[in-house]
């Protein structure tokens, strides 16, 4: 099995990135779970570091919420874009802000905020096929 090289969580609250960082160290598919806690970190993440393999965002978010991540994320140059983008939502979508979403073009799904391990397995073995056995 080849591990993803990084994830990276995107979300104001501690808890929910303890608690899901917990989780996906435990499906033992990545090196490496980064923290960031509004978009803008998350931007400078990617811009400085290497380009992670998954983001798991949520919208609602102080300083840079998801949305803003999201254009932002459109302007950087290619080699930056390559993430897969998973939206983690606290509460239900309208029509209209999951036809936003969907406009996005690394935006690849929707999932609860709060992670289980097999749901980061799905999600893995859909889109890094060469990553799990």
């Amino acid at each position: 099995m080849n591990k993803l090289k990084r994830i990276l969580l995107v979300d104001d609250s501690k808890a929910t990135n303890f608690f899901n960082k917990t989780i996906i160290l435990k499906t033992d598919c990545v090196e490496e779970v980064v923290l960031a806690t509004n978009g803008e970190k998350a931007l400078h993440s990617i811009q400085t570091s290497s380009v992670p393999d998954i983001i798991f965002l949520d919208l609602n978010m102080p300083v840079m919420n998801g949305w803003e991540f999201l254009e932002q994320h459109e302007e950087l140059s290619e080699h930056c874009k390559n993430s897969v983008i998973v939206i983690l939502l606290g509460t239900k979508l309208s029509t209209e802000q999951e036809k936003k979403l969907t406009s996005f073009s690394r935006v690849m799904e929707f999932r609860d905020k709060m992670l289980t391990k097999e749901i980061v397995l799905e999600i893995i073995s859909t889109y890094f096929k060469d990553s799990v056995s």
